[in-house]
Protein backbone atom coordinates (compact mmCIF):
# COMPACT_ATOMS: atom_id res chain seq x y z
CA UNK A 1 0.00 0.00 0.00
CA UNK A 2 1.39 3.41 -0.94
CA UNK A 3 -1.08 5.66 0.87
CA UNK A 4 -2.78 6.04 4.23
CA UNK A 5 -5.77 8.15 5.24
CA UNK A 6 -5.63 9.29 8.84
CA UNK A 7 -5.55 12.36 11.08
CA UNK A 8 -3.23 13.57 13.81
CA UNK A 9 -5.06 14.49 17.00
CA UNK A 10 -8.16 15.02 14.87
CA UNK A 11 -6.32 17.52 12.67
CA UNK A 12 -6.34 17.11 8.88
CA UNK A 13 -3.28 19.34 8.31
CA UNK A 14 -0.79 16.51 8.54
CA UNK A 15 2.09 18.39 6.94
CA UNK A 16 2.24 20.83 9.83
CA UNK A 17 3.34 17.97 12.09
CA UNK A 18 6.38 16.98 10.08
CA UNK A 19 7.81 16.07 6.71
CA UNK A 20 9.20 12.99 4.98
CA UNK A 21 12.18 12.29 2.76
CA UNK A 22 13.44 9.12 1.11
CA UNK A 23 15.63 8.45 4.18
CA UNK A 24 13.51 9.49 7.19
CA UNK A 25 10.34 11.13 8.43
CA UNK A 26 10.51 13.83 11.10
CA UNK A 27 7.35 14.09 13.20
CA UNK A 28 6.31 15.76 16.42
CA UNK A 29 5.38 12.32 17.84
CA UNK A 30 6.10 8.63 17.23
CA UNK A 31 3.82 8.26 14.18
CA UNK A 32 4.10 4.48 13.99
CA UNK A 33 1.08 4.12 11.72
CA UNK A 34 2.72 6.07 8.88
CA UNK A 35 5.93 4.04 8.81
CA UNK A 36 4.43 1.19 6.77
CA UNK A 37 3.49 3.61 4.00
CA UNK A 38 6.55 5.86 3.90
CA UNK A 39 8.94 2.93 4.54
CA UNK A 40 11.54 5.05 6.37
CA UNK A 41 12.50 5.51 10.04
CA UNK A 42 10.31 7.91 12.03
CA UNK A 43 12.23 10.49 14.06
CA UNK A 44 9.91 11.86 16.79
CA UNK A 45 10.80 15.35 17.96
CA UNK A 46 8.73 18.11 19.51
CA UNK A 47 9.80 21.61 18.50
CA UNK A 48 9.38 24.40 21.07
CA UNK A 49 7.39 21.84 23.10
CA UNK A 50 4.65 21.41 20.49
CA UNK A 51 3.91 18.56 18.09
CA UNK A 52 3.95 20.63 14.90
CA UNK A 53 7.55 20.02 13.86
CA UNK A 54 6.74 20.60 10.19
CA UNK A 55 6.19 24.30 10.83
CA UNK A 56 9.69 24.82 12.19
CA UNK A 57 11.94 22.41 10.28
CA UNK A 58 12.59 21.78 6.58
CA UNK A 59 14.99 19.34 4.99
CA UNK A 60 15.80 16.63 2.51
CA UNK A 61 17.64 13.31 2.64
CA UNK A 62 20.94 15.08 3.34
CA UNK A 63 20.06 17.25 6.32
CA UNK A 64 17.70 19.76 7.92
CA UNK A 65 17.41 23.52 8.36
CA UNK A 66 16.05 25.34 11.40
CA UNK A 67 15.89 28.82 12.89
CA UNK A 68 18.48 29.78 15.53
CA UNK A 69 15.78 30.30 18.18
CA UNK A 70 14.56 26.75 17.62
CA UNK A 71 18.14 25.55 17.92
CA UNK A 72 18.43 26.95 21.44
CA UNK A 73 15.55 24.75 22.60
CA UNK A 74 15.86 21.66 20.45
CA UNK A 75 19.39 21.17 19.14
CA UNK A 76 20.20 18.21 21.42
CA UNK A 77 17.11 16.24 20.42
CA UNK A 78 17.71 16.95 16.74
CA UNK A 79 21.36 15.94 16.98
CA UNK A 80 20.26 12.46 18.01
CA UNK A 81 19.12 11.96 14.43
CA UNK A 82 21.00 14.45 12.24
CA UNK A 83 24.66 15.23 11.68
CA UNK A 84 23.91 17.94 9.12
CA UNK A 85 21.91 20.80 10.63
CA UNK A 86 21.87 24.26 9.07
CA UNK A 87 20.95 26.99 11.56
CA UNK A 88 19.58 30.16 9.99
CA UNK A 89 19.91 33.42 11.87
CA UNK A 90 16.51 34.82 10.96
CA UNK A 91 13.56 36.36 12.76
CA UNK A 92 11.26 33.85 11.05
CA UNK A 93 10.92 30.82 13.32
CA UNK A 94 8.54 28.93 11.00
CA UNK A 95 11.23 27.89 8.53
CA UNK A 96 9.23 24.83 7.48
CA UNK A 97 6.55 27.14 6.07
CA UNK A 98 9.11 29.03 4.00
CA UNK A 99 11.02 26.26 2.19
CA UNK A 100 9.96 23.55 -0.27
CA UNK A 101 12.69 21.13 -1.23
CA UNK A 102 13.63 17.68 -2.47
CA UNK A 103 17.04 16.08 -2.94
CA UNK A 104 17.61 18.02 -6.16
CA UNK A 105 16.82 21.60 -5.20
CA UNK A 106 15.06 24.08 -2.94
CA UNK A 107 12.50 26.83 -3.42
CA UNK A 108 12.64 29.44 -0.66
CA UNK A 109 10.35 32.30 0.28
CA UNK A 110 11.34 35.91 -0.49
CA UNK A 111 11.16 36.39 3.30
CA UNK A 112 14.45 34.48 3.67
CA UNK A 113 16.03 35.36 0.31
CA UNK A 114 19.26 36.55 1.93
CA UNK A 115 19.89 32.92 2.97
CA UNK A 116 19.66 31.53 -0.58
CA UNK A 117 23.39 31.04 -1.09
CA UNK A 118 23.80 29.64 2.44
CA UNK A 119 21.11 27.01 1.85
CA UNK A 120 22.46 26.21 -1.61
CA UNK A 121 26.00 25.63 -0.35
CA UNK A 122 24.97 23.66 2.75
CA UNK A 123 22.80 21.16 0.89
CA UNK A 124 24.85 21.20 -2.33
CA UNK A 125 21.76 21.79 -4.47
CA UNK A 126 20.28 24.53 -6.63
CA UNK A 127 18.17 27.05 -4.73
CA UNK A 128 15.80 29.70 -6.06
CA UNK A 129 13.71 32.44 -4.47
CA UNK A 130 10.07 32.35 -5.55
CA UNK A 131 6.49 32.74 -4.47
CA UNK A 132 3.71 30.26 -5.22
CA UNK A 133 0.39 31.76 -6.30
CA UNK A 134 1.94 35.15 -5.38
CA UNK A 135 2.18 34.01 -1.74
CA UNK A 136 5.31 33.68 0.36
CA UNK A 137 4.58 30.58 2.48
CA UNK A 138 5.94 28.22 -0.16
CA UNK A 139 6.33 25.32 2.27
CA UNK A 140 2.55 25.19 2.69
CA UNK A 141 1.60 25.95 -0.90
CA UNK A 142 3.48 23.07 -2.46
CA UNK A 143 5.08 19.72 -1.70
CA UNK A 144 7.78 17.89 -3.59
CA UNK A 145 9.44 14.48 -3.72
CA UNK A 146 12.20 13.22 -5.98
CA UNK A 147 9.49 12.03 -8.37
CA UNK A 148 7.04 14.94 -8.61
CA UNK A 149 5.54 18.08 -7.13
CA UNK A 150 2.01 19.19 -6.23
CA UNK A 151 1.24 22.92 -6.13
CA UNK A 152 -1.48 25.40 -5.17
CA UNK A 153 -4.06 25.56 -7.99
CA UNK A 154 -3.37 29.26 -8.61
CA UNK A 155 0.37 28.89 -9.15
CA UNK A 156 1.55 31.19 -11.94
CA UNK A 157 3.21 29.84 -15.07
CA UNK A 158 6.52 31.58 -14.34
CA UNK A 159 6.56 30.21 -10.77
CA UNK A 160 5.89 26.68 -12.04
CA UNK A 161 8.68 27.03 -14.58
CA UNK A 162 11.17 28.02 -11.88
CA UNK A 163 10.09 25.20 -9.58
CA UNK A 164 10.38 22.52 -12.26
CA UNK A 165 13.82 23.76 -13.28
CA UNK A 166 15.20 23.84 -9.73
CA UNK A 167 13.61 20.65 -8.35
CA UNK A 168 14.06 18.80 -11.70
CA UNK A 169 10.62 17.17 -11.51
CA UNK A 170 7.30 17.78 -13.23
CA UNK A 171 4.72 19.85 -11.32
CA UNK A 172 0.95 19.64 -11.28
CA UNK A 173 -1.76 21.47 -9.36
CA UNK A 174 -4.20 20.02 -6.85
CA UNK A 175 -5.98 20.31 -3.52
CA UNK A 176 -6.25 18.18 -0.38
CA UNK A 177 -8.75 17.80 2.46
CA UNK A 178 -11.75 18.37 0.19
CA UNK A 179 -10.70 21.70 -1.26
CA UNK A 180 -7.72 22.98 0.71
CA UNK A 181 -5.27 24.72 -1.61
CA UNK A 182 -2.33 24.05 0.71
CA UNK A 183 -0.89 20.65 -0.26
CA UNK A 184 2.26 21.21 1.77
CA UNK A 185 0.20 21.63 4.93
CA UNK A 186 -2.04 18.65 4.16
CA UNK A 187 0.34 15.86 3.17
CA UNK A 188 3.24 13.73 4.34
CA UNK A 189 4.94 12.25 1.29
CA UNK A 190 8.13 10.72 -0.05
CA UNK A 191 8.97 8.58 -3.07
CA UNK A 192 7.44 5.50 -1.42
CA UNK A 193 3.97 6.77 -0.50
CA UNK A 194 1.86 9.50 1.03
CA UNK A 195 -0.30 10.13 4.07
CA UNK A 196 -3.37 12.37 3.88
CA UNK A 197 -6.57 12.91 5.83
CA UNK A 198 -9.88 11.08 5.59
CA UNK A 199 -11.38 14.28 4.13
CA UNK A 200 -9.28 14.09 0.97
CA UNK A 201 -11.64 13.15 -1.85
CA UNK A 202 -11.29 10.52 -4.57
CA UNK A 203 -10.48 13.05 -7.32
CA UNK A 204 -7.92 14.70 -5.04
CA UNK A 205 -6.35 11.30 -4.34
CA UNK A 206 -6.09 10.72 -8.08
CA UNK A 207 -4.35 14.03 -8.66
CA UNK A 208 -1.93 13.45 -5.75
CA UNK A 209 -1.12 9.97 -7.04
CA UNK A 210 -0.42 11.22 -10.55
CA UNK A 211 1.46 14.42 -9.65
CA UNK A 212 3.76 12.75 -7.14
CA UNK A 213 4.65 9.83 -9.38
CA UNK A 214 2.78 6.88 -7.92
CA UNK A 215 1.23 5.76 -11.21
Amino acid sequence: MYFLKTSFNGDTNLGLYGFATDKYCLLGFSGKKVKHVLKVPIYPCKILNIDMAGIFVAGNSHGIVINDVVEDYNIKSLQRYFDNILILKTKYTAVGNLIMMNDNGAIISPLIKKHRKEIEEFFGISCAVSTIAKQKIVGNLGIATNKGCLLHPKVRAKEKEIIEKILTVSCDIGTVNFGSMYPGAGLLVNSNGFVTSEKTSGPEMGRITEALGFL
